[in-house]
């Protein structure tokens, strides 16, 4: 069984909210090691100082640092994950970029973005015209700060375990948009997931990564 996908507990854990999600779309509840949603805790919200008061979230190394971990010591463990961290010119809707090749090909996407401050969101699925994504900064609809919905952004309400945004392809590549361009003022970056069996894993993680823990 899954579970709903999550939303924000503060105004800077986008990045910690979707890296986890993105494990929560690819696999079942009970498939997902406790030891792997600690550890992007750990990891994201490096940026979080507080710094006269403002937080600042996660930074592109800190999710980058998590794909590796993820290459590493979770298919180590037998975790059927596999991750791939991208940058600039990689994070692009162009036809034939890392990014929407990724997405084609079953991958999910933290990605960076810029709505009135840099974000991360869940990309979950894409066409020839647009991105379905899930962003975990919740608000109801419509926004405070919208008076009409942003051109090319629609608001879904209906999918809690996929996506709650349809954006266009031309929004997100756009660098003068508001609403989601992945040109943000930090830099493009993004990290894909794959679930690299085609089925239900029959492993069992608690048991594999406490053995892992314990060498």
């Amino acid at each position: 069984m899954k579970s709903p996908l999550r939303y924000q507990a503060t105004d800077a854990d986008c990045g910690k909210t979707s890296f986890v999600n993105a494990f929560m779309y690819l696999f079942e509840r009970s498939e997902i090691p406790p030891q792997a949603v600690d550890f992007v805790t750990r990891v994201t919200g490096d940026c979080n100082l507080a710094v006269n008061g403002y937080y600042r979230g996660t930074s592109a190394h800190a999710l980058a640092f998590m794909a590796a971990w993820c290459n590493d010591y979770l298919v180590k463990a037998g975790m059927p994950v596999r991750c791939q961290a991208l940058r600039d010119d990689e994070v692009s809707m162009a036809e034939g970029s890392p990014l929407v090749e990724g997405l084609r090909s079953g991958a999910v996407a933290v990605c960076g973005c810029h709505l009135s401050v840099d974000h991360y969101v869940l990309m979950t699925g894409i066409d020839d015209e647009s991105v379905y994504l899930f962003d975990p900064f919740y608000e109801p609809w419509p926004p405070e700060h919208f008076d009409v919905p942003p051109e090319g952004v629609v608001w879904v309400d209906d999918q809690p375990f996929s996506y709650n945004r349809i954006v266009s392809r031309a929004v997100l590549d756009d660098p003068e948009s508001i609403s989601y361009t992945l040109h943000a003022v930090s830099g493009r970056d993004a990290v894909l997931m794959w679930r690299t069996d085609d089925a239900l894993a029959t492993w069992h993680p608690t048991q594999r990564l406490h053995e892992e823990s314990r060498a």
